[in-house]
């Protein structure tokens, strides 16, 4: 390759037409003064368009890093708070790795792509390995305080990226929604480029490449009609570049097949394809009526889930299976013919230690035990697997709390019923029997507050004061023991007790 071997990045002086982000995340702050600081070679290799943005964690973040660094790299990413993370269908590709890091301040995630070693072609199965990593660490420049590669090296490679995504005709449907971004990228780094520098680069990276190719490939790019035009020139310079192919033709399809199937899988479960390389957990969220565990649950898997799989249960409602499926539909019926045996009338430790169950009752609690071990079983794999599951509410070790076994000993004892003994006991056994949470974030809030937050809920039976009074007791002595517990206020504004909740979280993890 006809370029100057790799040298240490250049401070040249910042883009004079572009301001740095206003305010950068902390992790990314951390991760350029320790990049710095240990001399590691390194730039933001690619989309330098949109880097503002990057850097303020809308989108993610390119690195490319020298191979003799890697090393290094990985400690300042571990002392900017990075993570790393692993596809759980196992769409990786060679010398290329994904980690995140919590920004506190916003309580969102940053993402972080890392290249070793650039890999290319169509957007799903990157068939060529491109050795332009010298071009493109070689004479940096800095833009918002990060280097970035001379214009005239981000032009030939991008150049020769957005042909190669047309040499199929698949990727060339793919890589032409919105194309009108692709065709502002070009203006902008032709404009900035001296061109004739930068057609030398790509003649250096494409055997038999000359001027007149470049040409018209930056024509045809240029142009978002001229889509038949990229794909002949597409074809012809994957060809021209068939000695870089990483890939065979039928290893290609199978990784092609085989992504394709991953995508389809991910776009009918709504779930994402990342996960943490420490493994997943369960969360669970616990606290007495209106302190805000819907909202707080759905805060932390926004913040969560635009990066990593995350999953959402209520473990209080937890969905039918086949054993309750039919029984379930009998409940409005029965809530009509027996007004006076709904579960909210056992809303209190005495009552469910009564010895006034009905059968209907313990028929009900013990179908909802097998629903939730169901539940929670799938949510155990799913954590062990990687998933983040967040849950409304949990089970916990406490008999007579809300959502945990209604029956200790002494009451199955006292049942003079063997139908309804034997129900309890499996009733019991059920909930013996359910997987611990990794994390339990216990909110609380004065009644008062709770008591006003269910008076301004939408709810079709709407507020009831009452029963956040009655359930009260339910709902704050239950107890986990083995799990870490964490007290979160939940009477301040929503942004802090939302940060709050996610640095917990992360910090579990």
């Amino acid at each position: 390759m006809n370029v100057q071997s790799v040298v240490t990045v250049a401070d040249a002086a910042e883009d004079p037409m572009t301001d740095a982000p206003e305010v950068l995340p902390r992790p990314l702050r951390v991760l350029r003064a320790a990049l710095d600081q240990r001399g590691i070679r390194y730039c933001h290799w690619k989309s330098n368009i949109r880097l503002a943005r990057a850097l303020t964690g809308m989108e993610d973040v390119d690195l490319l890093v020298h191979r003799e660094d890697a090393v290094a790299f990985q400690a300042a990413l571990a002392e900017a708070g990075f993570r790393r993370t692993g596809s759980r269908a196992g769409l990786g590709h060679p010398g290329v790795f994904h980690a995140v890091a919590l920004d506190e301040a916003s309580a969102s995630l940053i993402h972080l792509h890392a290249y070793l070693q650039i890999v290319g072609g169509d957007s799903l199965v990157k068939s060529y390995r491109l050795p332009v990593e010298p071009m493109l660490l070689t004479g940096c420049r800095r833009l918002h305080g990060w280097p970035v590669p001379t214009p005239e090296a981000e032009l030939a490679v991008f150049v020769l990226r957005v042909a190669l995504k047309h040499a199929d005709p698949v990727e060339a449907v793919m890589a032409n929604r919105g194309y009108g971004a692709t065709v502002e990228e070009l203006a902008w780094l032709r404009d900035q480029a001296d061109e004739p520098r930068a057609i030398a680069l790509f003649e250096s990276l494409v055997p038999g490449a000359g001027p007149e190719l470049f040409g018209r490939l930056v024509e045809a790019i240029g142009d978002r009609h001229a889509l038949p035009q990229r794909m002949r020139l597409g074809l012809h310079l994957a060809w021209s570049m068939r000695g870089l192919r990483r890939l065979g033709r039928i290893a290609e399809l199978r990784s092609r097949l085989h992504r394709v199937a991953a995508a389809l899988g991910r776009r009918i479960s709504g779930r994402r394809d990342l996960v943490l390389e420490t493994g997943g957990t369960i969360v669970a969220l616990v606290g007495p009526k209106a302190t805000g565990k819907s909202t707080l649950g759905d805060g932390i898997a926004e913040s969560l889930f635009g990066q990593l799989d995350v999953i959402r249960i209520h473990a209080g409602k937890p969905p039918a299976t086949l054993l309750s499926a039919a029984p379930r539909t009998l409940l409005p019926l029965a809530r009509r013919m027996f007004p006076g045996d709904r579960p909210s009338a056992y809303d209190s430790i005495e009552k469910r230690r009564g010895r006034g169950h009905s059968l209907l009752y313990v028929l009900r609690m013990t179908l909802l035990a097998h629903d939730r071990r169901a539940l929670l079983q799938r949510s155990r794999r799913a954590a062990a697997a990687g998933a983040i599951v967040v849950s409304d509410r949990y089970p916990s070790a406490t008999e007579g709390a809300i959502d945990s076994s209604c029956f200790d000993a002494a009451t199955i004892a006292a049942c003079q019923s063997p139908l309804k003994r034997w129900l309890m006991r499996q009733e019991h056994r059920l909930h013996a029997t359910l997987p611990r949470p990794g994390l339990v974030l216990r909110l609380e809030a004065p009644m008062e507050t709770a008591i006003r937050r269910d008076a301004e809920r939408s709810k079709p039976e709407g507020p009831d004061a009452a029963a956040v009074v009655r359930r009260w007791q339910l709902e704050t002595h239950a107890e986990f023991p083995g799990t870490p517990v964490v007290r979160l206020r939940t009477d301040m504004p929503l942004e802090d007790s939302l940060r709050r909740a996610v640095t917990e979280v992360w910090a579990h993890l």
